[in-house]
């Protein structure tokens, strides 16, 4: 019989999670960069993929985000931390075995002017670690070229990133003239920082407020549309 994928959902939180993070924030702060790879190395193979960017990156991508805004970190830093988290996130990825991934089949996009990548790979470490396969494109494209991605790729879902570097109207005007675009089929889930995303629903289209929250849409998913 096949285990069931790992779902980033099982371990419970470490109690020093937050003191990690104080930490590693300090040690960006401090620009002690080597230091900051190597602790945030050992962070990953202990607690492993899910737990890390549950109760490490995610958070701490919250925290030097504020860090910045208050001007405790320079631009170059909160770059090179999210340099750095893409790489170890990316390798740990590449290095995991092939496992049959199951469906959805999930397309992970940005539109038009939101440039943030990070959030897309926490989300792919999310959906793989649940089972999905899952196909990448990146940021920045254009909504008719996302429905012609979805299209010839065959997916199930599109999952699209926010930030809230573009204005409210403009993700809701894409969200929806997306979904125009695509089957009706082809679920849409919007995840991201984007207050708008909480604060406006968007018809045919699924908000993900937290990584939480996409581990149960599959779940979901899965229910309407066994896999195959």
């Amino acid at each position: 019989m096949t285990n069931p994928p790992a779902s980033i959902t099982e371990s419970p939180l470490p109690p020093d999670s937050a003191a990690l993070r104080r930490e590693l924030v300090d040690l960006l702060i401090r620009n002690q960069t080597a230091t900051l790879r190597v602790d945030m190395e050992a962070a990953l193979a202990r607690m492993g993929l899910g737990r890390f960017v549950r109760d490490i990156v995610a958070p701490m991508t919250t925290d030097v985000g504020d860090a910045w805004m208050q001007g405790r970190l320079e631009l170059f830093q909160e770059h090179y931390y999210t340099e750095l988290v893409q790489r170890l996130l990316r390798t740990a990825l590449s290095a995991r075995p092939a496992s049959g991934a199951q469906r959805p089949h999930v397309l992970l996009i940005t539109a038009s002017g939101e440039p943030h990548a990070l959030g897309l790979l926490m989300a792919e470490v999310v959906l793989t670690l649940e089972g999905c396969r899952c196909t990448s494109l990146g940021v920045q494209t254009p909504v008719w070229d996302i429905a012609r991605a979805a299209s010839a790729l065959g997916v199930d879902v599109v999952a699209l990133s926010h930030s809230g570097s573009v204005s409210p109207n403009e993700t809701l005007d894409m969200l929806g003239e997306l979904r125009t675009k695509l089957p009706a089929g082809v679920a849409i889930w919007a995840g991201g920082s984007a207050p708008v995303l909480r604060r406006r629903k968007i018809d045919g289209v699924t908000p993900l407020a937290t990584l939480e929250s996409a581990a149960a849409a599959v779940s979901a998913w899965r229910v309407v549309q066994p896999p195959a």
